[in-house]
């Protein structure tokens, strides 16, 4: 499991006071930098070998500005030509949102998906875990 530390901005805060919903896809995105760098070491762009498929997040509790949220990511699934990362967001030692991002392995050339190179799936099992119970 990696885990992603985040300062929440003052201007990520709704006029509710907590934090917007629409930031938790971008706070998701961020602690994925590690799954990319994981398969894709040289995050360059002109070989970059996935697109997201689908996104999805729960949201549990409020998340309010002024405390830290970690967020842990972990591999769910790995199929022949996609994997799925959850990701669980933690502030004050609760849940507050959860979600998940499906990757497909893509080859950009040809407009197709493709499958996960046998060397990547072993990676990626390295970090395969279920959802924790909360």
């Amino acid at each position: 499991m990696f885990q992603t530390t985040l300062e929440p901005r003052f201007s990520e805060t709704d006029i509710l006071g907590h934090i917007n919903n629409t930031v938790f896809p971008v706070w998701f995105e961020v602690a994925r930098q590690d799954i990319f760098k994981l398969v894709h070491p040289t995050l360059t762009h002109n070989d970059w070998p996935m697109v997201i498929a689908r996104i999805d997040v729960d949201f549990i509790r409020q998340t309010q500005y002024g405390s830290t949220v970690s967020i842990n990511t972990y591999i769910a699934r790995i199929g022949h030509k996609s994997f799925t990362v959850s990701h669980e967001a933690w502030q004050d030692g609760s849940l507050v949102a959860k979600g998940e991002a499906v990757l497909v392995w893509f080859n950009y050339t040809q407009e197709c998906s493709c499958p996960i190179p046998e060397d990547i799936c072993l990676l990626l099992k390295k970090h395969l875990q279920t959802a924790h119970n909360n």
